[in-house]
């Protein structure tokens, strides 16, 4: 619905239907008998049924048969219709007399009906303020997208079997995503649309796995372990490796050996863990030599000094082979995704073992220092201002850079201050400090999988990290596949505990918890009364990671909703994740827009991008691509939601909103200007968008 468009009077426009009703014969009162049950059963409900204004007959039956001189409908030969049509007109000719009726009261009463629920739409407010650059911006970037979807992906209507370059725009991610980062002019605009804060985002996927390698290279007492023997090419596709900084001397194994002792879970045998692993280096030179001419790196990724593979990569990085092969067990690849045969279950192991493997090569003293710096860049150029991580601290410590010393979480915590601290500083010297104002904070995260009493040593451990760190310390949240034990309810007690604890002792530690990421939705049990969403309303989440099931509850839409009376429970969405673990096939099945239609705030998230080789670019072209509802002003109505259900201050989240509408109105400016030359009036010129898009395509890989 335009912005502008005008609003009927309702008096006006209701007579003007009544009228057309009536010249079609139906009406919205009188109701006929046989209707009076539905009138009965939904007062509220106007019925719509042809006017019964006859005098009452005689109900036949049975023992009174239709004589068969008589037909079962007569009219007198000239007696007018009740509607005022001659009745001895033929059907087909009474047809056409109503054919060239005026209808024009049906176009009034449904423009009405559109106007009236773009009033309700949950992005009318970022509409109805839309300045002139933004419109335009806005008609710009609608037009480039219908443009791409009928001739950068092809797929438009026919009966002709598609070509093979035709692909579908908003479909599988992984298979599309070299035509997005290639060709695709609305991707380009994502990657500079202000996004605001990003919320959901685990704490060692942001940086690709190749920069975590390549700082690996530094580390001399660098070490890798195996769950097997590394003998066969099906050893390198079954096996599990981990990394871990240790002491100079530990004894150096060798997994491409018959008698290597590495066998399934048995690092956990004291006696047998140190017989395990082999030093990073080594394993760089053998791996070569045992597995000749396979894993070498793709001469389509060695690209030219400052080009991207992707967004997600964040530049080139020169990998050996052993390299390139613990690189593929770290990201998700397109047919791990989409083959048939895999499952969710499948797919849910296999990106398990892939956290496990990053975490030696991101949990030691001196990448961990480089991480927070390399991560708050990374922020900035994909436009956030502001994050919120979640890194999983079960462990307690992690290495210094000898391997024998040992920095326990709040010397973590206190590094990742340092950090941040560090780099404001940075930026405030370059007059760069509102590009990342507020830095970071972290959710505690503990997997919903462990035994009550160790759950509750993970609260108390939250409690004293808030103490410690009242500013960095925000929530706390339970992860994990929720189709697995345990429920969120199923600690309860522990939780209403922890939250009480936080109360009497003044302490904010909202609850930021994982729920409705899953199909099947009965928090890892057999009984849907199990499911995560119900608990996460009763105590009170702030936010929930995800929410793919939380339409199947129509109570709780009314609990999570945001009205003049509340506030709501904002949903994370995390599209591309949710593609990947199965929860949809695509985009475009995703229940985001129904999500947002029923008044849901929500925010747009990356979750694990090392991991899905997405990053928030992606996330919000696919939000763009995803339903054709979704316009710039959704855009920047899903930025603002992001510091406002954030953990910030309230004076933050206001400041916040302020530099995020200037940038955003500094966006709308640069659209117009950059792509202005692609339109003709309201319509895409598609002359010069074909000049535009060959010159695109001509310097980047197809």
């Amino acid at each position: 619905m335009p912005i502008d468009a005008k609003i009927e009077s309702p008096t006006e426009s209701s007579r003007a239907r009544q009228s057309w009703l009536a010249r079609c014969g139906l009406t919205l009162t009188n109701l006929s008998v046989r209707d009076k049950h539905v009138s009965e059963e939904s007062p509220n409900r106007p019925v719509m049924t042809l006017a019964d204004t006859s005098p009452k007959k005689r109900r036949r039956t049975s023992k009174s048969p239709l004589p068969s001189s008589r037909t079962p409908f007569k009219m007198a030969e000239n007696q007018p219709l009740p509607n005022g049509k001659p009745a001895h007109l033929e059907p087909r000719d009474h047809f056409d007399l109503c054919l060239k009726e005026d209808h024009s009261p049906y176009a009034q009463a449904r423009k009405q009906l559109l106007q009236d629920e773009g009033f309700l739409a949950w992005d009318f407010k970022a509409r109805s303020s839309a300045s002139k650059d933004e419109i335009r911006a806005g008609q710009i970037l609608l037009a480039i997208r219908e443009y791409e979807r009928d001739v950068t992906f092809g797929n438009q209507a026919s009966e002709a079997i598609p070509g093979p370059d035709t692909l579908d725009m908003g479909g599988q991610f992984l298979t599309n995503r070299t035509r997005i980062e290639s060709r695709s002019i609305l991707y380009d605009i994502s990657t500079k649309v202000p996004k605001g804060a990003l919320l959901h985002l685990h704490f060692n996927a942001e940086l690709h796995p190749a920069r975590l390698l390549e700082e690996a290279q530094k580390m001399p007492n660098m070490f890798i372990r195996s769950i097997r023997p590394l003998l066969t090419e099906e050893d390198l596709d079954v096996t599990e490796m981990v990394f871990n900084v240790m002491p100079e001397d530990t004894a150096n194994a060798n997994i491409f050996s018959e008698d290597y002792k590495g066998k399934d879970g048995n690092w956990r045998d004291p006696e047998i863990a140190p017989q395990i692993w082999m030093r990073w280096s080594d394993f760089r030179k053998e791996f070569p030599k045992r597995f000749k001419g396979i894993y070498k790196q793709k001469e389509e990724d060695l690209l030219s000094e400052g080009h991207k593979p992707n967004s997600s990569q964040q530049g080139f990085v020169k990998l050996d082979p052993a390299e390139n092969w613990l690189k593929s067990k770290m990201v998700l690849s397109e047919d791990e995704a989409y083959r048939p045969s895999q499952t969710v279950n499948g797919v849910w192991a296999r990106f398990n073992q892939a956290t496990r493997c990053f975490k030696g090569l991101l949990n030691y003293e001196q990448v961990y220092r480089w991480y927070i710096s390399e991560l708050i860049d990374r922020m900035i150029e994909e436009k956030v201002m502001y994050a919120e991580l979640r890194p999983m601290l079960m462990d307690k410590s992690i290495p210094t850079n000898d391997g024998r010393g040992k920095l326990n979480n709040a010397e973590q915590m206190q590094m990742i201050i340092d950090g941040v601290n560090a780099k404001k500083a940075e930026l405030v010297d370059a007059k760069k400090g509102h590009l990342f104002p507020f830095g970071l904070k972290i959710v505690y995260c503990t997997p919903r999988s462990i035994p009550k009493p160790k759950m509750i040593s993970e609260m108390k451990d939250c409690i004293d990290l808030k103490l410690q760190f009242p500013d960095l310390i925000c929530g706390f949240d339970l992860v994990g596949a929720e189709d697995r034990p345990n429920n969120i309810g199923f600690y309860y007690d522990e939780l209403v505990a922890f939250k009480q604890t936080c109360k009497d002792k003044g302490l904010d530690i909202p609850f930021l918890f994982h729920a409705g990421e899953t199909l099947l939705d009965t928090g890892g049990s057999k009984d849907p009364a199990n499911s995560n969403l119900y608990d996460a309303v009763l105590l009170q989440s702030k936010r929930i990671g995800h929410g793919f099931s939380l339409m199947k509850h129509p109570h709780l839409v009314e609990k999570f909703r945001r009205t003049d009376e509340q506030k709501g429970i904002c949903v994370e969405l995390c599209p591309i994740s949710n593609e990947l673990l199965h929860l949809c096939r695509n985009v475009k099945e995703h229940p985001y827009p129904e999500l947002l239609a029923a008044g849901i705030p929500c925010t747009v998230n990356s979750d694990n991008p090392s991991l899905f080789s997405n990053s928030m670019s992606h996330e919000f072209y696919q939000i763009m691509v995803g339903a054709p509802t979704i316009t710039i002003h959704s855009w920047k109505q899903l930025a603002l939601w992001s510091l406002e259900y954030s953990c910030l201050s309230e004076q933050e989240r206001k400041e916040g909103a302020e530099l995020l509408l200037d940038s955003w109105e500094q966006f709308c400016r640069d659209v117009v200007k950059d792509y202005e030359r692609l339109m003709d009036g309201d319509k895409i010129n598609v002359e010069e968008a074909h000049k535009a898009y060959e010159a695109k395509h001509s310097t980047k890989k197809p």
